[in-house]
């Protein structure tokens, strides 16, 4: 059995991975939905793809954090499947 091992840059401290709840359509369009950060779940507001790259898609939104609006930034990391928190 073979092994692949993400290629992830040395310093990755301003991101964090994190679980995610995303649509997707019959055409390869992806948005997320909800958000998992520090054991809360949070719905996706407004989500947006802002940049995006062969590897790397890069999505901006608002959550609601105790009655609190709040901008989220989520890469999804299309070769390996993870969403991640952009801090």
């Amino acid at each position: 059995m073979t092994v692949i091992f993400s290629k992830v840059p040395p310093d990755c401290s301003h991101i964090k991975a994190v679980p995610a709840i995303a649509t997707y359509d019959s055409n390869g369009n992806i948005l997320p939905i909800y958000v998992r950060i520090d054991g809360e779940r949070l719905k996706v507001y407004n989500a947006y793809i802002s940049e995006s790259t062969r590897k790397i898609l890069t999505f901006k939104g608002e959550v609601m954090v105790q009655d609190i609006v709040k901008p989220i930034k989520l890469n999804y990391y299309v070769d390996d499947l993870v969403w991640c928190l952009v801090e």
